[in-house]
This record gives C-alpha cells, sequence and structure tokens, in this order.
C-alpha cells in the first residue's frame, strides 16, 4: 500500500527561514509556524516500511525493515535509530497480534497488562501499566467496538510522545486513519492528512534492504567530526522537536 499525505510541523520563525527574531520568551513563541511537508509512505506488509520526503529544504526518506532503520538526509545516512515522532506507524504497520506485542516492548510499553479505559467518550483496551498518578503511562489504546487503534503514548530518549488516530477509512480489504496528530510533552508538534491511497500487488526488495542502502550512502561526517556517533544523532525533525520544546520553557 503506498499513502500519500502532508505532514504539518509547528516550528518557530526561525527554523522556518525568518531573519529576525527576539530571543525573548513571548516574542520567540509568537514566531511559531507550521510547515508543510509532502510525504510519500510504502508499506511492504508485514514489517517493512519506507517514507520519502522531497520539498525546497530537504530530501529524505528512511526505512524500517525488521527492526532494521535508517535515515538518509540530503545524500547522507544521518541515523540508525528510529526517531521518537516516527512511532506513530507502530499500529498501522505491524498488524498481526505477535508481531505488534513485539513493537510495544520496544517502544517502553507494558504488554501484560490490559484494562479498559474511557477515551473521547469511547471505551477502549488499554494496554499497558495503569497510570499511578495524573500522567498517562506510556500505552495503545484499541477502540473496543471497531478494534481500531485511537492513541499511542511512548516515552523514549527523554521525549514524552503520543499519537492520536482519526476517522478511520476502508481501503479495499485493510482500513487506515486519515488524519494523525503527533504532540510532545502534551504540546501538538504535527498533524498528518491523508490525500490518498494506492494499492499495489508487490514492491521491489531493493527499496526495504537496510544494509544495501547503508552500503550505498556515505556517513554523515559532521556529525563524527562533533565526536557523535551517528545511530544516536538527532535528525532535522528531532531538532524542531528540542526547538519546539523552548518555546514553551
Amino acid at each position: 500500500m503506498v499513502v500519500h499525505q502532508i505532514r504539518n510541523v509547528i516550528v518557530s520563525g526561525r527554523e522556518a527561514g525568518s531573519e529576525t527574531g527576539s530571543e525573548t520568551g513571548a516574542e520567540t513563541k509568537a514566531e511559531m509556524k507550521t510547515v508543510e511537508v509532502d510525504e510519500k509512505l510504502v508499506y511492504g506488509f508485514s514489517g517493512k516500511f519506507r517514507s520519502d520526503i522531497v520539498s525546497s529544504s530537504v530530501s529524505r526518506f528512511h526505512v524500517e525493515s525488521n527492526s532494521q532503520f535508517i535515515k538518509v538526509a540530503d545524500g547522507r545516512i544521518v541515523s540508525l535509530k528510529k526517531s521518537p515522532v516516527d512511532f506513530y506507524t507502530d499500529p498501522l504497520l505491524y498488524r498481526d497480534h505477535e508481531s505488534l506485542l513485539n513493537q510495544l516492548v520496544l517502544a517502553g510499553v507494558d504488554t501484560q497488562r490490559v484494562t479498559f479505559k474511557r477515551l473521547d467518550n469511547k471505551i477502549c483496551y488499554f494496554i499497558g501499566q495503569p497510570s499511578l498518578n495524573q500522567q498517562e503511562s506510556p500505552g495503545l489504546w484499541i477502540e473496543k467496538t471497531s478494534l481500531f487503534p485511537i492513541r499511542y503514548v511512548i516515552e523514549k530518549d527523554g521525549w514524552r510522545v503520543s499519537f492520536h488516530y482519526e476517522d478511520w477509512q476502508r481501503v479495499s480489504k485493510t482500513w487506515y486513519p486519515m488524519r494523525i496528530t503527533i504532540a510532545v510533552d502534551n504540546k501538538v508538534f504535527a498533524k498528518i492528512e491523508v490525500k490518498r491511497f494506492e494499492l499495489e500487488s508487490g514492491f521491489p526488495e531493493s527499496l526495504f534492504n537496510v544494509n544495501k542502502i547503508q552500503g550505498q550512502y556515505p556517513a554523515d561526517t559532521s556529525a563524527q567530526e562533533k565526536g557523535q556517533d551517528v545511530p544516536g544523532r538527532f535528525d532535522e525533525l528531532d531538532k524542531q522537536m528540542e526547538n519546539f520544546k523552548k518555546l514553551y520553557e
């Protein structure tokens, strides 16, 4: 399945190309802008995924295949580690019971506990440790009637990221959410809107071959010169997350 979508990412005016601005908190908040990015997703069920982004400012793709991951930006490998904001595809990509549970464990979710919770006036199965305080625990909310995932919360690399899935539509024999909201520390970071789908009978294996892709592109030497390892390096979206968080400090 191929999904064409638009991702609207909240960034500061300076990140969006503004040449002016003050360092004061109030004026920095006023500089927030939304950057619209066209994105093409390729799902090679099960467990194989590719995202391609091409814009005036960045050319980037990332591939996830059987727990391997690679991200390439402007012709160089920038990460071998999945960004926290990209975990929203977990419930969409891993659709069988065993592979989804394995992925939830990797995301830090306690899969040994399943309880009932109410979310947006809907009764849901909640996979995860019940909250012991006012803060939500990492976990996955699945609507009891439809069995659609409607909320997913993870804690990764010091970030608390939540994903909200809305307007599930049928595509041939499968279903997919038309709108997804990504929030970082309870503040909206990005909104995704699906534009159209394409159903394919299959894809070339080379699209998802992480080892082959790693041999085709050089590593980002700028990260190495700064004493950073490429696998643990923040990519451009992670940097936007950092700037996004500073807007509220």
